[in-house]
């Protein structure tokens, strides 16, 4: 069942609030159907973006972008999960201003990020949600600001690894860990999927997304849980099982050390989101800006 929810929309964008949950039916989109290109942001769970025989990975640290018309498929790790993502559909013009066009633009790009650009993300939709129709012109400044943040700060990795036979393996693992965030796979369970050595695993790994195994698995948690702060969750130690937490002091010093808050004071903070305050903090010196996001 796919919910869809527009939040804002300009002459040039439209943000639509998108959860997907069982049953799922017919997820993807068509050529035939003259469709815009649209950034992907995932704030709770995960799925898989099929272009072209290639898959890209719509989760918490990474954003994806669909270009116009471009033929996919979705497929979700987690079958009975919940998938909630910010669908930011764009036109030409501003697909243009952020350098994103022209004969060499890919169908389908993944485009890195931390756990500090997750909160902008999340803060972004939530300012939009208290008043972004109210003042469309603010709104799409504000979009712009966070797309030019995310594109100036992506991380490359992905350019670096492009072996088909490594990519596959890579990607079985990620897979798993997504569809499980809950559980503990270790890494000789991982290596197991991707039919290598454990020390293989851990160098491809590395190589391919930048992170290390733990990093991986640890940024999905807290990118999970940080859309289910935003989304107002109360029971904190329920959350932090959820995401597969051992407990809510370890998920609590798990954020305190990304974000230097405490999950309360984040669901506090993320309540009061203003387009105005985090437009201020977007087009802050990129030196003062690094300590405010």
């Amino acid at each position: 069942m796919s919910i869809m929810q527009t939040v804002v929309q300009s002459s040039h964008f439209m943000v639509i609030n998108h959860v997907c949950k069982r049953p799922r039916v017919a997820c993807g989109g068509y050529p035939d159907a003259d469709e815009p290109a649209r950034f992907i942001f995932t704030r709770r769970g995960s799925f898989v973006v099929h272009v072209g025989g290639k898959a890209f990975f719509a989760r918490p640290g990474q954003a994806v972008l669909v270009q116009k018309n471009v033929e996919y498929r979705i497929t979700h790790p987690d079958s009975d999960g919940c998938d909630c993502c910010t669908d930011v559909w764009i036109d030409d013009a501003m697909l243009e201003s952020l350098g994103l066009t022209g004969v060499a633009a890919s169908p389908c790009r993944e485009f890195g990020h931390d756990l500090q650009f997750q909160k902008t993300h999340v803060e972004m939709l939530l300012g939009m949600r208290h008043g972004g129709n109210d003042a469309p012109d603010q709104a799409e400044e504000v979009l712009l600001d966070t797309l030019d943040y995310l594109l100036r700060s992506c991380a490359p990795f992905r350019a670096h690894t492009r072996h088909s036979a490594v990519a596959r393996q890579v990607a079985r693992v990620e897979e798993a860990i997504i569809g499980r965030v809950g559980e503990n796979l270790d890494v000789h369970e991982l290596a197991e999927l991707a039919g290598c050595s454990p020390f293989h695993l851990c160098r491809i790994f590395r190589s391919r997304t930048g992170q290390s195994l733990r990093q991986f698995r640890l940024q999905q948690r807290l990118g999970t849980a940080l859309g289910r702060l935003g989304e107002g969750e109360e029971d904190l130690a329920a959350l932090a099982c959820d995401v597969g937490f051992s407990s809510h002091s370890h998920m609590t010093e798990a954020f305190r050390q990304s974000l230097g808050a405490s999950p309360s004071e984040l669901r506090e903070e993320l309540r009061h989101s203003d387009l105005s305050r985090l437009g201020k903090r977007l087009r802050a010196p990129s030196g003062s800006r690094s300590r405010l996001i």
